[in-house]
């Protein structure tokens, strides 16, 4: 199966031109660095100024600031004409959202078309306020469905083929219930002329088909065009269902054309002319030389020779939701994009960013009144109050006084706590793909910090790192607020990339080899020469692994541990001195060599250690900071909590990858015999493993990292050392490992095989729940917990994490960790 990723502004520029999606599949596979070109194709129209960018900015802007809005609130609650309604918006709008003196700068033209556009805006949504007040709707639910609509953020996975299914991900511009109709609408906003509007509405049914699929609904769908003139164009539910072969054969040529660009076969794509005049490509005369005329090209149609040999209409079920959306690569909305906008940096100077906090509107624009509580609309769901992305619970209340570590809230609001000393006992989070098991783990590792416990991150493709950037305020609820400004105050991120410089960099040399001072601490001599000896074993393993030299590994190992053990240890051993000592073992002492390993073997394993010295690989140990848990976990300033994502997407192989994190792990279960008072009884660190299957497979496989990370799940909890790992399947990861975590998190499950095994578990523990079963199938975000302890009243409530108070998009490329580590002033003196 091929799966594909494109995002909805990739759709939208397709179905405006489709040359316009080949020169950006081009542009996207010569920069080769994992950023998706995409095409801004709001431009002006005809003489008229182009303000797209900025109007597109700043309405995202006000919508965002709105639902969470007293005034806002007080305005909707004292509506009686739509006229007066508009213009206390406006003066909100004004107010909160721009900066006034930056849009005075910007010629008169440009200006005047876009505050004709906000008017006209603002216009029809007092239009619709003032109706659903005027039918007795609560304010407090008016906002949440004018605002507070989550759903704008769909993702859905399309099988346009045999072997090929596109993965759709982003944003619709606005999803609302209209209590006029009794169903919901998806708007699409125009600031061009209507000179192509069955191709405008094409696009906002591709967006109407993947959110009934996601969300069950059946919107009716709108294009506004506000600028240079007001028209609408609208379609009905019926309408866009009937014509459902059309987007398929959209998404489906999408993919055609791209291999096209990419010389990889595929069609190449015709042109539109109503586009022309603002392509850059036509003006260059890129478009003609380089695909023929305008309509030379062609669509992929084999959806509709599908549905002629089915005598009818697409089969149901042909797309689906998110949650079951395969996860390989799964990308987001918020991948990172180019936007060849020349506008959107003057619409970022005008509009305010959205972590200011926005003004109180003019006395005359608020109401008096208290918030109603929402109820679900007629005919539809009830809202989310705020953006919780991955279904968080649409009450999040009752915050102020919960002790402990918020996880989230049940369906009746409550909150969902645990005592952070469970992590000290291991916490697992098992969940399918696309259930929010990523979103409840990175919970789990906020509230650790929140709660003073520093956190070790394994990012093995980029989906953590982000976690070094808040999330907007305005994106989390009133009543999380506070917790929101503890874990920014708290929390000291760092990205640690060993092997490169893309963040922090760090340096496997000299190697951390257990002195006899470190293990004096350990009074029954038998006990402290046995962990020596582990140790020496897992760091003689390790290399052995790296080198990879084939032959008889056991005797290579067994060499390494005598050369180890015989090497003094008052300085620190480098490299370069286990080759030295690897190439002439009897300076050491070490007697009968022949009798451990062979010379011809030896002589191999002295070349490709002395490879990691002074050859190609070598960055895995040379440059940037030694690896050194005590440095790790010390913050830089009192009352600091840090938190180390190490990203391991910059090194080039899975052997490097497995080879770093096993060393990684012995040095952490090193510094824990060493370092850590194991009679304290608090956390002294949360290690994170995200897709532990690649590490700790179930059966007999053996990569690097496998028997040193049982051994922390083992002997991490004497130390105070937390494990928390995540994982698709529970059958894929090795079953001791479970044996040794308490906390379990279940999330939705997708194979019987899968319920089995968490029957198995909970079998063990002393029954298995009734609510297992019920875990497949289960709604995204939805999560059933287990741990030590556990309130009675908890025990098999389903209930949703909250809000995540950092950034979750999709992974991030080495490049992109760069550019945030530098941003954000985390370079450090090891990058």
């Amino acid at each position: 199966m091929r799966l594909v990723h494109v995002n909805v502004t990739q759709l939208r520029v397709a179905a405006t031109c489709p040359r316009l999606h080949w020169f950006d599949a081009r542009a996207t596979a010569e920069r080769q660095d994992g950023r998706t070109v995409v095409s801004r194709i709001w431009r002006k129209g005809g003489e008229a100024p182009g303000c797209g960018a900025l109007f597109h900015t700043a309405v995202e802007r006000f919508n965002a600031a709105a639902r969470g809005s007293d005034e806002v609130l007080a305005a909707l609650e004292a509506a009686g004409d739509p006229a007066g309604l508009q213009q206390a918006l406006m003066r909100w709008f004004n107010a909160s959202c721009l900066n006034l003196d930056a849009l005075a700068a910007r010629p008169v033209p440009l200006r005047r078309g876009f505050i004709s556009a906000v008017q006209l805006y603002m216009e029809e949504l007092a239009r619709l306020a003032a109706h659903a007040r005027a039918e007795g709707l609560p304010a407090a639910e008016l906002r949440a469905q004018l605002f507070g609509d989550s759903r704008k953020r769909v993702d859905v996975t399309f099988h346009v083929g045999e072997d090929v299914h596109v993965h759709v991900t982003g944003a619709i511009d606005y999803v609302y219930f209209d209590p006029r109709l009794g169903k919901h609408r998806i708007v699409d906003y125009k600031l061009t002329p209507a000179t192509s509007p069955n191709s405008d509405l094409f696009q906002v049914f591709t967006y109407a088909l993947m959110h009934h699929h996601q969300h069950g609904t059946r919107p009716d769908v709108a294009v506004f065009y506000l600028h240079p003139t007001r028209s609408v164009r609208e379609a009905r539910w019926e309408e866009i269902e009937a014509k459902r072969g059309k987007v398929y054969e959209l998404i489906a040529s999408m993919v055609a054309w791209s291999d096209h660009a990419a010389g990889a076969g595929g069609l190449p794509p015709p042109g539109d002319r109503a586009y022309c005049g603002g392509c850059k490509h036509e003006r260059s005369g890129a478009c003609v030389a380089q695909l023929g005329h305008k309509d030379m090209g062609a669509w992929d149609r084999r959806w509709t020779a599908l549905e002629a040999t089915r005598g009818g209409d697409a089969p149901e079920g042909r797309e689906r939701a998110a949650g079951s959306a395969p996860a390989a690569g799964e990308a987001t909305a918020d991948e990172p994009m180019v936007e060849d906008d020349p506008e959107l940096d003057e619409a970022l100077a005008v509009v305010k960013p959205v972590g200011e906090r926005p003004k109180p509107a003019p006395a005359r624009a608020r109401g008096r009144g208290r918030k109603a509580p929402a109820e679900a609309p007629p005919g539809g769901e009830r809202p989310s109050p705020a953006a919780l992305d991955a279904g968080a619970s649409p009450k999040e209340a009752r915050t102020a006084d919960v002790t402990g570590m918020l996880l989230g809230f049940d369906d009746g609001g409550s909150p969902v706590c645990v005592d952070p000393a469970v992590l000290r006992t291991h916490v697992s989070v098992v969940g399918a793909a696309g259930s929010g098991k990523t979103w409840m783990a990175k919970i789990i590792a906020e509230e650790a910090l929140r709660a003073g416990v520093p956190v070790v991150a394994i990012d093995p493709q980029g989906d953590l790192v982000q976690m070094i950037e808040a999330r907007p305020p305005s994106d989390v609820p009133a009543e999380l607020r506070r917790a929101w400004e503890e874990l920014r105050e708290r929390v000291e991120p760092r990205i640690l990339t060993p092997g490169s410089s893309h963040g922090q960099r760090l340096c496997l040399d000299p190697l951390r080899l257990p002195s006899a001072g470190e293990l004096s601490h350990i009074a029954n001599p038998a006990l402290r020469a046995e962990e020596e000896e582990g140790l020496l074993v897992a760091v003689a393993a390790n290399l052995v692994s790296l080198c990879a030299c084939g032959g008889e590994e056991e005797s290579q190992r067994t060499f390494l541990y005598q050369v180890l053990r015989h090497l003094p240890r008052a300085a620190p051993v480098r490299l370069r001195d286990i080759v030295a000592a690897v190439t002439a073992p009897e300076d050491l002492g070490i007697d009968d060599v022949d009798s451990l390993i062979r010379k011809s073997e030896r002589e191999r394993l002295a070349r490709k250690l002395n490879t990691f010295v002074q050859g190609p690989s070598a960055r895995l140990f040379s440059g940037g900071t030694r690896l050194d848990f005590t440095e790790l976990l010390r913050p830089s300033k009192p009352g600091r909590v840090p938190l180390n994502i190490v990203y391991l997407n910059a090194l080039s192989n899975d052997d490097e990858k497995h080879f770093f994190l096993a060393a990684l792990a012995t040095e952490l279960y090193r510094w824990m015999i060493t370092t850590v008072d194991a009679t304290s009884g608090g956390v002294n660190l949360l290690f994170y493993i995200d897709e532990a299957r690649d590490w700790i497979p179930a059966g007999g496989s053996k990569p690097p990292a496998k028997q040193p990370l049982i051994r922390l799940f083992t002997q991490g909890r004497k130390y105070g050392v937390g494990c928390l790992l995540c994982t698709q399947s529970p059958r894929s990861v090795d079953y001791n490992v479970f044996g040794n975590t308490s906390t379990k998190l279940i999330g939705r499950l997708e194979a019987a095989q899968d319920v089995e095994r968490v029957i198995d578990w909970f079998t063990n523990e002393g029954g298995a729940p009734p609510w297992v079963a019920a875990r497949k199938g289960a709604p995204k975000g939805s999560f059933v917990a287990r741990w030590p302890d556990m309130p009675a009243e908890l025990a098999g409530r389903a209930f949703k994490g909250r809000t995540l108070f950092t950034r979750h998009a999709g992974a991030w490329s080495p490049d992109r960790v760069e550019r945030a580590v530098t941003e954000a002033g985390l370079r450090g003196t090891g990058g």
